[in-house]
């Protein structure tokens, strides 16, 4: 099996047929596929793959004069690089197995190497949407490894996401050239922070790569000067001590993007690995540079202004942080990915952000979502507006959590005394009665998420403000609803106590009682 040339990526024509493409399909004919069919981690893996061979084949592009030229150059350059590299993508190659490690032994006798299978791990492992150890997913607990049968495709693909979000824990131990790994391993170089990573998404596959291939002079920049570097296949580590390959492969654009997080060798059947901790990728917690697909911000807590990874919460749309997103990155880093750099002030694009959350060791949720980005909201003044919007709708929905527990408070005799004994864990309480109101309104806000749009599209006509006040009224309809599906007005006692909720949530809270309130997240 040969991860260059034969097919395992699975991907939609532009006929709307799946289909399995090859890495050279993918780059040479990639104007015949809409779009790669993937979970949302495994398609960070596979751009950053794709993006690493084009970076590679063309030695650039350079600078923004080169990248205009990509779409020429690309085709013919992938070709002759791939040919050139073919055997380092040989899947079983006995000496330098694509993305594996020659020689891995599960015990220090190597004479052991391919004896006895028993104690290997099943490659299944190497997908989290399979429930396995610490990790449980929907219909699939009744499963265990033993009984998957994974295509070679599929272990493939498995493989090189597994490289990319593997987050850190304990992990069995392998014999690398006699050195027993650890029993703890490091994040890869993708989940940290559960960030979020987002991509231009082109008309076709080959012009989605090119929108997301960034010049080598911005990903200097970017970099603080660090050097380009080398893919991992082309310059492998030969053990831990290889000081200046381990390097290379954990310190450099090229050697990060395909990583090696942990040390893999699959069985000659593909049905099993040997599996043990890898490389050490720093991370941005560590001062290294953003991911190039990530988003760097500014939070404030206290009086204390610190940089952050944008992190992807399940409680959180998404659509909430696009001001932040389609933030430009600047020499700083602070700022979206690093692709939006070449995007002139004057166009419009389909962002594609994806996600995987974590806890820990255990994989909690994956999302991905396409936004169409117009050009008023790439600049400043658009990008500022709409986080001002999506503030008011944050401010609504605190209203209404307060309107939710004055009700409750007055309804239940107990509340406060409840509230007073969780101590620390009152927020989750709270959060708890005021969950159904919160989630229909988010529910709400988000179906109507084209107003908001409207507006942006608006900024700087005479539609501006009209556009805004239907979404701000929008904004009150929906708390409004939220409020009354939730607090029932049965009784007496029911009705007195929606009387005094309603009066909170259509009066104005002050800035103080907001900032006070202590609640846990519960948003959609």
């Amino acid at each position: 099996m040969n991860v260059a040339f034969d097919p395992w990526i699975p991907v939609v024509t532009t006929t709307g047929k799946s289909v399995l493409a090859s890495l050279i399909d993918v780059l040479t004919q990639g104007e015949d596929y809409a779009d790669v069919a993937v979970r949302p981690h495994e398609r960070v893996a596979l751009m950053r793959l794709f993006i690493c061979v084009a970076h590679a084949s063309l030695n650039g592009p350079k600078y923004y004069d080169e990248w205009c030229e990509v779409p020429k150059k690309l085709p013919e350059s992938v070709s002759k690089y791939l040919m050139k590299w073919k055997e380092s993508f040989e899947l079983f190659h006995e000496k330098k197995p694509w993305l594996q490690v020659a020689g891995l032994t599960k015990f220090q006798n190597e004479n052991n190497l391919h004896d006895d299978l028993v104690d290997w791990t099943p490659v299944s492992k190497l997908n989290f949407s399979y429930a396995t150890g610490n990790n449980s997913t929907l219909l699939d607990h009744n499963a265990t490894n033993n009984d998957r049968k994974l295509e070679l495709h599929e272990t493939i693909l498995s493989m090189i996401t597994f490289q990319c979000f593997s987050p850190g824990g304990l992990i069995s131990q392998v014999f690398w050239k006699g050195i027993k790994t650890g029993k703890s391993s490091k994040d890869g170089p993708c989940v940290t922070a559960s960030m979020l990573h987002a991509f231009i998404r082109g008309q076709n596959l080959i012009k989605t790569v090119h929108l997301n291939l960034p010049s080598l002079d911005d990903v200097m920049s970017s970099y603080n000067g660090k050097v380009i570097g080398e893919p991992i296949w082309e310059n492998p580590p030969s053990s831990f001590s290889d000081k200046e390959r381990v390097e290379n492969a954990t310190q450099t654009y090229l050697g990060r993007l395909v990583p090696m997080t942990r040390l893999i060798l699959l069985s000659p059947n593909g049905a099993k690995m040997l599996l043990g901790d890898g490389l050490i990728y720093p991370s941005f917690t560590d001062g290294f540079p953003q991911e190039p697909s990530a988003t760097v911000v500014i939070k404030i807590t206290g009086k204390k202004e610190e940089r952050a990874l944008l992190s992807y919460k399940p409680s959180k749309s998404i659509w909430r942080e696009l001001a932040s997103l389609v933030t430009k990155r600047r020499a700083d880093g602070i700022g979206g990915p690093l692709s939006l750099k070449a995007l002139l002030d004057s166009s419009s694009t389909d962002l594609i952000v994806s996600a995987l959350a974590r806890d820990q060791a255990t994989i909690i949720d994956t999302s991905e979502s396409v936004f169409h980005i117009s050009n008023t909201l790439l600049n400043i003044e658009g990008s500022i507006v709409y986080e001002t919007e999506v503030k008011n709708a944050e401010s609504v929905a605190n209203r209404l959590g307060w309107a939710v527990e004055t009700y409750q408070s007055d309804i239940d005799g107990g509340w406060e005394g409840r509230l007073k004994a969780a101590g620390p864990a009152k927020g989750e309480l709270k959060a708890k009665f005021r969950a159904k109101a919160t989630i229909h309104y988010w529910t709400t806000v988000e179906k109507n998420l084209p107003l908001l749009m409207g507006h942006i599209e608006a900024i700087g006509t005479d539609e501006a403000i009209p556009t805004r006040e239907k979404w701000r009224k929008m904004l009150f309809a929906s708390a409004r609803e939220a409020y009354s599906i939730t607090c029932g007005q049965e009784t007496t006692r029911q009705m007195r106590a929606f009387a005094k909720g309603w009066q909170k949530l259509v009066s104005k809270r002050n800035d103080s009682e907001e900032n006070t309130t202590e609640t846990k997240e519960v948003e959609a």
